[in-house]
């Protein structure tokens, strides 16, 4: 006799699906009237149904600015989340702001969330220009807000845009870099900002300079950057220093300048004037106001002066006055030049201007009468 019953089984689960391959994936969102406001291409995405996640490879995309491009993005990879509510970029990823003279900003990973118009960038990140880069840990681009802030010890680096290939002087040291806490710089527009103590240092084949100012701003795009007072300049290998007033850096033609006050020294001479230029190409001081020349024992004082510290000459013009203690000596002159010695002290002369010297002599004294011999001929 046969008993037939009931045999259990369980159910069979279907395997997890493998995410669908698609040929490109192609984004785009519009704004309120209706134009582009950004769009993400790619020619190979791979997309999870269930997580609705899609893998994008060299994916490509465009942000609008009223209807027209105006930030290009690129990079190796991309994992977009949705339809575009956050998209996370990764290798080689770079942001182009384009225009007569773009503004690149590149790194190694970066959060998109194209809602908020709001590009983080926390991996390696940096900003570039023709001739200057800006690096830092982590880089927040606002772009409805033209807005970079830049924070984590950011550096900025400045190359000789005059300079024979600058592109590629690029992967060397910079001649010229700056260090501050944080900045906040607007690509577009080209403002910059850095609230808090900067410190600068300029390298060329005679040394280097050390620079501190309280806070820079300026704006890259015209090519300047004012440093906050007290800035001060300092020459450890010659022995110098600059102590100014707020100053302006003509970035593009690589000049210091301050129409206010200022003192300073070249080991033992000593100066000060109203105003002064600084060429940092050819390492030359100009003081076009008011200069003032002091050392032991010595003083001068001129309408103008220069002088360039890797070779220590200078040169004073314009109503020149030259008082020396011994014998309370004035000399008077259009024009007197100088160099500093070996002692670290100036010496004086003027080829080919007339000179007016007047002395003041100790009385005479009583003295043993010497014995006769021939006197040698005194010159002025």
């Amino acid at each position: 006799m046969l008993v037939s019953g009931c045999v259990s089984s369980k159910p069979k689960v279907p395997p997890p699906s493998e995410p669908f391959v698609f040929k490109s994936l192609d984004l785009e969102q519009q704004d309120p009237k209706g134009r582009p406001a950004w769009n993400l291409k790619s020619p190979e995405a791979r997309y999870d149904i269930t997580r609705q996640v899609a893998q994008a490879r060299q994916p490509r995309g465009m942000v609008f600015k009223r209807g027209k491009a105006n930030i290009s993005i690129s990079a190796s990879s991309a994992t977009v989340i949705g339809d575009g509510q956050a998209i996370q970029l990764e290798g080689a990823v770079v942001i182009t702001l384009l225009g007569k003279n773009p503004v690149r900003i590149t790194g190694e990973q970066a959060r998109w969330i194209p809602s908020q118009s709001l590009m983080l960038i926390d991996r390696k990140p940096a900003a570039l220009d023709r001739q200057s880069r800006i690096t830092a840990q982590l880089a927040t681009y606002y772009l409805d807000r033209d807005l970079i802030e830049l924070r984590g010890s950011p550096v900025l680096e400045q190359w000789d845009p005059k300079a024979k290939g600058t592109a590629k002087a690029k992967t060397k040291p910079a001649p010229l870099r700056v260090q501050t806490a944080q900045v906040d710089w607007k690509p577009e527009q080209g403002d910059l900002k850095a609230p808090q103590q900067v410190r600068g240092l300029r390298r060329d084949k005679d040394g280097q300079l050390n620079l501190t100012a309280s806070a820079l701003n300026g704006n890259l795009r015209e090519g300047f950057v004012d440093l906050i007072a007290p800035v001060q300049v300092r020459d450890p290998k010659r022995k110098g220093w600059l102590n100014a007033q707020q100053t302006r850096w003509l970035i593009n033609d690589q000049q210091l300048s301050s129409d206010q006050p200022f003192q300073g020294a070249f080991n033992k001479l000593q100066g000060e004037g109203q105003q002064f230029k600084v060429n940092l190409a050819t390492s030359t001081v100009f003081i076009p106001v008011g200069c003032n020349l002091r050392q032991p024992g010595e003083e001068l004082t001129a309408q103008r002066c220069q002088w360039n510290w890797p070779t220590g000459r200078f040169q004073a013009q314009g109503d020149v006055v030259l008082r020396r203690q011994a014998y309370k000596q004035i000399t008077r002159s259009s024009e007197l030049r100088g160099s500093i010695g070996k002692d670290g002290t100036a010496v004086f002369s003027s080829p080919g201007a007339k000179v007016n010297s007047q002395f003041t002599l100790p009385p005479a004294q009583k003295v043993a009468k010497p014995q006769a011999r021939s006197a040698p001929a005194v010159r002025f």
